[in-house]
């Protein structure tokens, strides 16, 4: 068996090629823009992943993870979205299933509305913006594929670099700001990237599970995490926030308020061990306070 990783120079794509190495597999990344050591090239707007790895075979797990996924800038960007999330997706996803090589989707959150969150693989998805609404059509072509593929949602992917966008930067940033708002009544969940990658290198032991939720426990309140950024952090002077509903905070366009999964089979079939919540954001906060100067704020 082969692992392939389409995106292997993004957030998730870098740190599953790291495990998949270290746990020695037969591993072979691509990257798009973002050259990388080690990683073949592959523009999935113009190419065809048969041409570019030719011996791809029925043999081979083909992990599809590079989109765009920053939801303000997907409404904005609309089209160059739709290429890539939807069109160069689907010729993807034909390619290698035509072959007959599994396929393991990356997902999200997003696909759910966020009216009752704690979603687990059976619930049924109803996106409130474009970029849930592209992650949606993506699964339900996989559904109308024959094939053998996997989809995987997480949360918020939490990475240890000071380019990683994550929520508790976000957070983190905003606190900093005049004018902070935090919405009391939204939940979601995070999760250490470390363990997305782990997660996803261990369904390649289970090539029967079609639908799998990655997440840390407990789900992070939006207020909360504000809270113990600010508590943690050695700027907490300069830190604040009002307390507002969720209808309160503006976006381009819905979003979900109620926004975590339920990771019960994960832990029950795959053995996952996920790093707490907690223990991710004093972590995030640590390296932010290090690094506090490569942020866009004025302390």
């Amino acid at each position: 068996m082969r692992i392939i990783i389409i995106g292997a120079s993004g957030l998730i794509g870098s740190s599953l090629y790291s495990t998949a190495k270290a746990a020695g597999a037969k591993v072979v990344g691509s990257y798009n823009d973002k050259e990388q050591k080690g990683l073949i090239r592959f523009n999935m707007l113009a190419e065809s992943i048969k041409l570019i790895i030719s011996d791809l075979s029925k043999d081979d797990v083909v992990y599809l993870l590079s989109a765009y996924s920053n939801p303000s800038w997907i409404f904005n960007n609309q089209k160059e979205a739709q290429d890539l999330n939807i069109v160069a997706t689907k010729r993807v996803i034909d390619d290698v299933l035509g072959i007959g090589a599994r396929l393991i989707f990356m997902s999200s959150v997003e696909v759910f509305d966020g009216k009752t969150g704690n979603y687990n693989e059976s619930s049924q998805p109803n996106p409130l913006n474009l970029y849930g609404r592209m992650k949606y059509e993506i699964e339900k072509y996989l559904s109308q594929v024959k094939g053998n593929s996997c989809i995987v949602r997480t949360g918020w992917n939490v990475g240890w670099t000071m380019e990683n966008r994550c929520v508790i930067k976000l957070t983190y940033e905003t606190l900093l700001k005049a004018d902070a708002k935090m919405a009391h009544d939204n939940m979601f969940s995070i999760i250490d990237v470390r363990d997305t990658a782990e997660g996803l290198f261990r369904l390649t032991e289970h090539p029967d599970i079609k639908k799998c939720h990655l997440a840390s426990t407990p789900p992070v309140i939006r207020t909360v995490l504000a809270d113990s950024i600010i508590k943690q952090s050695k700027y907490k002077d300069k830190m604040g926030y009002k307390s507002v509903s969720f209808s309160d905070i503006k976006y381009s366009e819905p979003r979900a308020r109620l926004n975590h999964l339920d990771n019960s089979l994960s832990v029950s079939v795959l053995g996952m061990r996920y790093t707490l919540s907690d223990e991710i954001i004093q972590k995030k906060v640590e390296l932010l306070d290090k690094n506090v100067s490569q942020l866009k704020v004025k302390l």
